[in-house]
């Protein structure tokens, strides 16, 4: 790249393969839109131009971005308009171009070259600026002919549903006929086609480097080599172990002999744990629990024999025995396990990508990767040189900007229409900077350059002055990067020998006219922070030590800034104070990111993140709405309704949440909060109502006084307008929150719409930036706190990528050592690159924090792996001390550059002049939506006394409502009275009632008979559950307790109890969906109340028409002597003693709390199950046993707390008819 000569724009010639070296600041597209200009007046000499004149529609423009299409379209609009105002003399701001330009013609053809340039500005908008895939894509459509494509294709730009289902045609085809045996193998590649289409994807398009020409091999051959080992495997398992078992005596006695008497190093077999691994061996051999190879060798006899101490090697022969060494002939086989993985991978590849080529073909599909592909193999196809002929007559020129992102099939491309030589009437000129080439992961690949480099021997050309930056911070970079060009394999690590293909060419300066200060004094370009420490610092310690100087010195720089004498200094002498909109942060990770927001945030600095990509569904937001939302569609849920308070976005602190626990009215002022809402959201739609909400609870001035508060606020009215929007294409509020629970299960979010929005106040803020996302941006300052991070290629890996002797890029499955150096070594020169971009990035001045740091738990320093550590020339094991004298070697003579130790941080906080501004709530809506159909509990109905039922529906028991009719109760966190005993003293209130239903639940999915017989496991869970430190006096109770209802006799006359109940007997907490077609509420009262319970007085339901879903939860379905039982969980507190818990009682609660209507209800559900599954033989009489309802705290009353009811079958039937629609006529009993 020596051999390159400065562009000049007036002389270049316009017509060949050339290519253009544009160095950061260098003014890159400045040099497109004067091109441009010469295009379009045919300036030139006649052998240095195309053989017609040109119109913004002849001329190619190809970049990478939509957004550098536009800005390149409106920079050439405005250089051409420009220049015609400059041909026809009015008043504009001449330059080193323009001057010469028109000089170069005579004075009588100005006009005429005014006129063809304002032409050529008015077609502008028909101009051929592309993206490199919208310009394919343009190609195959308008030359369908040529190139063989459709002409009418579907643009997918999200295929990700099509590529899940050929993977899982794949899965379906190949993997469920397997063995058991062979599905082992498929699980150590994928467990689900899920995995599989995460592991392949991004290899699906680089099929050319994987070498898939042959890989579709005998896949079902592969499988039998796996099952023959594994066979092998287990049969030679079961062997050992049915050996260990015969000898079992005699080894242990053999084994503790030899550990008692200690004839074994006793840091390899530790007295303290060894019976313990000796007992999990035995287990082995008994049960065949899983033990890992290092668990069998350690008893294997190779181990055994090398443990001997030498004082007992007498002993070797006494410690030998056939089960030993049988073990470690199991260990062994198990390291020849052989590895069908990379076999499987190619073969699903192959597969998968023809079968998604297929599809594609077949729905008229193609995605953007296919745009460039179809084009490629159009231009090397039969027909291509008739294509590539019609294109080189439609675009005789073209300018590839940002050339050094392109990858090998777009060189090929346009390497296919321009690279004659001898053809003067086509020009192609490649723009771009290969020090600059950091994509690699998206398919950029800087050998593209080289190739192209070597193919335009002699047509090289450079922009050489630096247009961005102050002089000073120019000469600092280059005397960085001169510095890393000493090193043997040059500044970007492609030297060998005496051929560099990348050196680094020093830049001039063309300067700034404003001057950085600070205190009124010229400031250092170049900061160089560095860490003396005798040690290397791990990189959480570093990532956290460098957040905290940078944002202190940031708070210092703004808070002398408001003191006048810290900013810009213009020519005039006036200091611009600097702002926070000033100053960018360059990080790698989002992990970098919010550690410096943290940093920044606790010294009351706001800033933003603009590489946030992350779908808006997996903010923190999102989950809290989605629990808002289940609050609001269930307003008489309390433990939903808490939930919601309990939010970190509503902010609530713990102590007025637990008021709330104890203030009754306050409580009912919250659900009767959340009840409007349910109707507002009915009526008026879920936008309104999310911001009646936020105003209710002051969400607006809250969160924009509160760190990251505006972000959340913006996010919660993003989401709360797409929720809008999902809302017309829903059916009531249940399919919304299903709709939100899935969107944030969703890990794949990508669409744009969703991606997490940017603030209003965004330019006001200190900006955090990725390196890649910051290329081609500037910011007067940056700091680049963690440029010694790095992430090296870890075996981890799915594959390595790198590129053989050939330059042709290579994709390993094998991972080997060898390969895996060639990766890493390609991922240190890419960093090198992003070195490079991210110190260009400063107009003014940058900050650097060095420090030795380690990888892990390592004693040695690793910055030779990071990019600034190779500038450095730091070596492996070069000690921590040394890294102020490699920094002074850099910095040399350089006043540009300072050398700092890390200057201490602090928690002085910014100080703004002025307080920023915030965003207003957008006014609310006053548009209904109507909207009567729902999905609702049981606890949805309420009586005329304002008694709210609350049913088990949602998984939730009794609630505090229930217990205060019941008797004054306390709080669950305190006992209801010292006086008390037994299970009666247990707290009452929902609180308790919510873990003893998880209890029972949990004991269920165990299995009852399993929780019954197994103390350890009961005492377990109830220490799981019951966590807090207030039932520390409890859990002895409730364990006790626990086996009391384990055994209860559910049935009277019978000891039939839970513990009875066989794992297949039961399903806990079975949901079930009742269909509500325009149900009148007092139709179904009456039906209930006649019914059951002799007719006898309760609360009348208030009127009102159930149309929708009512749905619940039961706490257990049983089935005893082929009848079906339902059984409800009942912690309420009736009395203070066994003797309270009378048939009196329980049933004037029953009554009182309308729980005949809840097992009426669930009783309905039971039947509709039953007769679906059993079909013509079901009978209610006969299959149903009834509703059973166990008091837990009457328990071991006479009654046993149990009240058994089983309503005449009329009941069920004429339920089961009103909730289908039908009209009883008044007819209810």
């Amino acid at each position: 790249m020596t051999s390159a000569q400065p562009l000049n724009t007036l002389d270049f010639p316009l017509s060949g393969t050339r290519l253009i070296e544009a160095s950061a600041g260098t003014g890159k597209t400045y040099t497109i839109a004067a091109l441009y200009v010469r295009l379009i007046l045919g300036h030139g000499s006649d052998n240095q131009l195309p053989g017609r004149e040109l119109l913004p529609p002849d001329i190619l423009v190809v970049t990478f971005t939509d957004a550098s299409t536009k800005e390149l379209r409106d920079r050439i609009r405005a250089r051409l308009i420009q220049s015609a105002r400059y041909f026809r003399q009015q008043p504009v701001e001449s330059d080193d171009f323009l001057e010469p330009l028109r000089d170069s013609y005579d004075p009588s053809t100005w006009d005429g070259c005014a006129r063809r340039l304002e032409l050529a500005a008015n077609w502008m908008d028909e101009s051929a600026v592309y993206t490199i895939h919208s310009w394919c894509n343009r190609m195959l459509q308008q030359h369908a002919f040529d190139s063989g494509s459709l002409f009418r294709q579907q643009v997918n730009t999200d295929d990700a549903e099509l590529l899940n289902e050929v993977v899982r045609d794949y899965w379906r085809t190949f993997f469920y006929p397997l063995t058991e045996i062979s599905c082992q193998s498929v699980g150590k590649l994928a467990k689900s086609p899920e995995d599989l289409t995460k592991l392949l994807k991004p290899l699906l398009s680089e099929t050319e480097a994987l070498g898939l020409e042959c890989a579709d091999a005998d896949i079902a051959f592969v499988f039998k080599i796996w099952e023959d080992w594994e066979r092998q495997r287990r049969d030679l398992e079961i062997k050992t172990r049915s050996l260990w078992l015969l000898n079992q005596v005699q080894i242990e006695t053999l084994l503790k002999k030899a550990s008692g008497s200690g004839w074994l190093n006793g840091n390899q077999y530790r007295a303290t744990t060894f019976n313990s691994k000796l007992a999990e061996l035995a287990l082995w051999a008994k049960i065949g629990i899983s033990l890992d190879s290092a668990s069998l060798a350690k008893f294997g006899q190779q181990k055994l024999l090398s443990a001997l101490v030498k004082a007992h090697q007498d002993k070797a022969g006494e410690l030998h025995h056939s089960a030993f060494q049988m073990l470690d002939d199991l260990v062994s086989h198990g390291q020849q396990e052989p590895d069908i993985s990379e076999k499987l991978t190619l073969h699903a590849i192959h597969w998968i990508r023809n079968g998604y080529d297929t599809e594609k073909q077949r729905l008229a599909q193609m995605t953007f990767d296919d745009m460039l592909t179809r084009l490629d193999k159009a231009l090397l196809g039969p027909n291509g040189e008739q294509l590539a002929s019609v294109i080189r007559l439609q675009y005789p020129i073209a300018l590839i900007d940002e050339f050094q992102d392109t990858d090998p099939v777009q060189y090929r491309i346009f390497e296919r229409l321009y690279a004659d030589p001898s053809n003067t009437d086509l020009g192609c000129f490649m723009i771009g900077d290969p020090k600059q080439a950091i994509y690699s992961f998206r398919g950029a690949d800087i050998y593209t350059y080289l190739k192209a480099h070597k193919v335009t021997a002699g047509r090289h050309y450079t922009l050489d002055t630096n247009y961005r930056s102050t002089t000073a911070l120019v000469d600092a970079v280059n005397q960085v990067f001169v510095h890393a060009d000493q090193q043997d394999e040059g500044a970007f690590r492609f030297k060998s020998g005496n051929d560099n293909p990348l050196p680094f060419i020093q830049v001039k300066a063309q300067g700034r006219k404003d001057e950085w200060v600070v205190n009124g004094q010229a400031a250092t370009a170049l900061t160089l922070w560095h860490h003396e420490t005798p040690e290397p610092l791990g990189m959480p310690v570093y990532r956290k030590e460098m957040a905290e100087v940078t944002a202190s010195e940031i708070v210092r720089l703004l808070n002398l800034a408001n003191q006048g004498a810290t900013g810009f200094k213009t020519q005039a002498g006036v200091i611009q104070a600097l702002q926070p909109a000033d100053i960018a942060i360059l990080v790698r990770t989002g992990t970098e990111a919010k550690v410096m927001r943290n940093a920044l945030a606790n010294r009351q600095l706001r800033s933003v993140y603009l590489s946030e990509r992350d779908s808006i569904y997996q903010t923190g937001v999102a989950g809290d709405l989605l629990i808002w939302l289940k609050a609001m569609a269930e307003p008489r849920n309390e433990r939903k309704v808490r939930a919601a308070l309990s939010t970190a976005t509503l902010g609530w602190p713990y102590q007025t949440l637990h008021h709330l626990t104890q203030d009754e009215p306050g409580w009912e002022q919250q659900l009767e909060r959340f009840i409007g809402y349910q109707q507002r959201w009915q009526q008026d739609g879920i936008l309104p109502t999310l911001r009646q909400m936020i105003s209710d609870y002051g969400l607006h001035r809250q969160l924009t006084q509160a760190n990251e508060g505006e972000r959340c606020l913006t996010n919660l009215l993003h989401l709360a307008e797409l929720l809008q929007q999902a809302s017309s294409q829903l059916e009531g509020e249940q399919a919304l929150i299903r709709h939100l629970a899935e969107a944030i299960a969703d890990q794949n979010h990508q669409a744009s719409d969703e991606k997490v929005i940017r603030l209003e106040s965004d330019a006001n803020l200190i900006k955090i930036i990725t390196i890649h996302k910051s290329k081609g941006l500037e910011y007067p300052l940056v700091f680049l706190p963690f440029i010694c991070s790095f992430r090296e290629v870890s075996s981890r890996n799915t594959f390595y990528r790198y590129h053989n002797e050939n330059q042709h890029l290579v994709i390993d499955l094998s991972k080997t050592d060898a390969i895996k150096s060639l990766s890493d070594k390609e991922r240190l020169q890419e960093d090198l690159r992003l070195l490079y971009v991210a110190m260009t990035r400063a107009q003014h001045a940058c900050w650097l924090g060095i420090a030795p740091i380690k990888v892990g738990n390592a004693k040695d320093s690793h910055l030779e792996k990071s990019a600034f550590g190779y500038v450095l020339g730091w070596q492996a094991k070069t000690p921590s001390s040394a890294l102020a004298e490699h920094l002074t070697q850099l910095k040399a003579d350089c006043a540009a550059i300072t050398l700092a130790e890390f200057p201490a941080p602090n928690q002085e906080p910014y100080l703004p002049a002025q307080q920023p501004e915030t965003l207003d709530l957008p006014s609310v809506s006053t548009v209904r939506v109507a909207d009567n159909w729902w999905i609702a509990s049981y606890s949805a109905l309420q009586t005329e006394d304002k008694i709210i039922i609350q049913g088990d529906f949602s998984s939730t028991p009794e609630t505090a409502q229930d217990d205060k009719q019941s008797d004054e109760a306390d709080t669950y966190v305190r006992s209801l009275t010292t006086t008390l005993s037994g299970i009666h003293s247990l707290p009452r209130g929902a609180g308790p009632g919510v873990l003893i239903h998880a209890l029972l639940e949990q004991c269920a999915y165990q299995g009852f008979q399993v929780i019954k017989e197994s103390p350890a496991q009961r005492q377990q869970l109830i220490s799981k559950i019951f966590n807090h430190d207030v039932w520390d006096d409890k859990r002895d109770i409730i364990a006790v307790a626990l086996t009391q209802w384990l055994t209860l006799p559910l049935l009277e006359g019978s000891d039939f109890c839970l513990a009875a109940l066989g794992i297949d007997q039961y399903q806990a907490e079975l949901e079930f969906l009742i269909g509500a077609d325009d149900v009148n509420v007092q139709d179904l009262d009456r039906l209930v109340t006649d019914h059951t319970f002799s007719g006898k007085p309760r609360p009348r339901l208030l009127s009102g028409q159930m149309n929708g879903l009512l749905k619940g939860f039961i706490d257990l379905v049983f089935v005893h002597n082929q009848q079906y039982y339902i059984a409800d969980y009942k912690f309420n507190g009736l009395g203070n003693n066994d003797a309270a818990y009378t048939e009196e009682v329980m049933e004037t609660a029953m009554l009182s709390k309308r729980y005949d209507l809840q097992y009426a209800l669930y009783l309905l559900a039971l039947h509709r199950l039953l007769k679906a599954r059993l079909g013509t033989s079901y009978d209610y009489d006969t299959h149903v046993g009834g509703g059973l309802y166990l008091f837990l705290r009457g328990s071991q009353a006479t009654t046993g707390g149990r009240v058994l009811a089983k309503p005449p079958k009329i009941l069920i039937e004429r339920m089961d008819s009103l909730f289908s629609g039908a009209v009883l006529n008044g007819e209810h009993a």
